[in-house]
């Protein structure tokens, strides 16, 4: 597995190895690089969560997006195969630094199962780099979502990592 990921958005990665995770390839910002759809959030869902936000609490309509992300995307996808030809991906999509996306949640996803901390980059023009500090409640929720579905997921090695987490809560 590759030992480096990063995450970042269009207007804060201006180098790199640079791979669009959105739906639309990052087309509607004149992006013309690699994309990998596959790890793009479902419409159907999107939408959903998108036209909640407001109208429910923001803890539960994040928990449903990332429910739907780990249930839709997630597992369905071999990230170790999707980016074994890859040195250094900076996955990217369009929400800016702090705001709550998939980006996050495949990042905190990683991290658990291949035991990879990805950082979220920003690269100037000058190509300096700084990192920018991920929501904190995407782990806390991502976690709770995957001991619920403990019992859907087929993943071995990831089934093992769940359960080491329940066993660390008690």
């Amino acid at each position: 597995m590759i030992k480096r990921i990063f995450t970042g958005n269009y207007t804060d990665c201006k180098a790199g190895n640079l791979i669009s995770i959105s739906g639309d390839k990052g087309k509607s910002v004149g992006f013309e690089g690699k994309s990998l759809t596959r790890l793009a959030p479902k419409r159907a869902f999107w939408n959903e969560w998108h036209n909640n936000i407001g109208r429910i609490p923001e803890e539960e309509n994040t928990k449903f997006y990332i429910q739907e992300y780990y249930k839709q995307v997630l597992s369905q996808v071999d990230i170790e195969e999707l980016l074994k030809d890859e040195k250094d991906p900076i996955l990217l999509c369009y929400e800016r630094r702090k705001d709550f996306c998939h980006r996050h949640v495949l990042a905190e996803f990683i991290n658990i199962r291949y035991g990879i901390d990805v950082e979220d980059l920003i690269i100037d023009e000058n190509l300096n780099i700084s990192i920018n500090k991920r929501p904190e409640n995407v782990r806390k929720i991502l976690e709770e979502v995957l001991i619920e579905q403990l019992p859907y997921i087929n993943d071995e090695v990831l089934k093992k990592k769940v359960e080491s987490m329940i066993e660390i809560e008690r």
